[in-house]
């Protein structure tokens, strides 16, 4: 029962946090993430900025962009290790690797995904994949650390201490 309500949802917020901090710092280091951040958010700010001095009542326009920018951090950082640790919790498996490998290629997959159409990918794309990974492995990872590794048992056959 501590289980399942405390320590799965800490280890689900301290994971998802690792990878969105993961994914912060690899946007400002690596190159092809800088440019398409910064391009993106350049653009975006001001698309905003134009459509608020635009409208009459700017409140609309501001709640729609907030709640973009929600969705896509709740698909690509909170979906996927959630969606990991209850396939892991409801089958009972508890290995790294599977923590790491499905939520890192989940992550991966799901610009792929919503995509939905099948057409030759361009290698910025594949980067931008790649870096998605490893975002999601290291919330794999994180989830792992916190919530799958079991307690240590004392060893039967280790001699008693007496501890004085």
């Amino acid at each position: 029962m501590f289980r399942w309500l405390l320590l799965i949802p800490f280890a689900l917020l301290i994971a998802i946090g690792a990878s969105g901090t993961f994914f912060l710092i690899a946007t400002v280091v690596d190159p092809v993430m800088a440019m398409l951040t910064g391009d993106t958010l350049f653009v975006g700010f001001w698309s905003l900025v134009d459509a608020v001095f635009a409208a009459e009542d700017p409140g609309p326009i501001v709640e729609d962009a907030f709640l973009a920018v929600g969705r896509i951090m709740f698909t690509l950082l909170i979906f996927p290790p959630l969606l990991i640790a209850i396939i892991s919790e409801v089958l009972g498996l508890r290995s790294l690797l599977w923590h790491a490998l499905a939520t890192g290629i989940l992550t991966a997959a799901v610009p792929w995904i919503l995509r939905g159409s099948a057409r030759i990918t361009s290698p910025a794309e594949l980067h931008v994949s790649l870096v998605l990974g490893l975002t999601g492995a290291v919330a794999g990872l994180v989830y792992w650390l916190i919530a799958r590794r079991e307690p240590r048992r004392p060893d039967p056959t280790a001699p008693m201490s007496s501890g004085s």
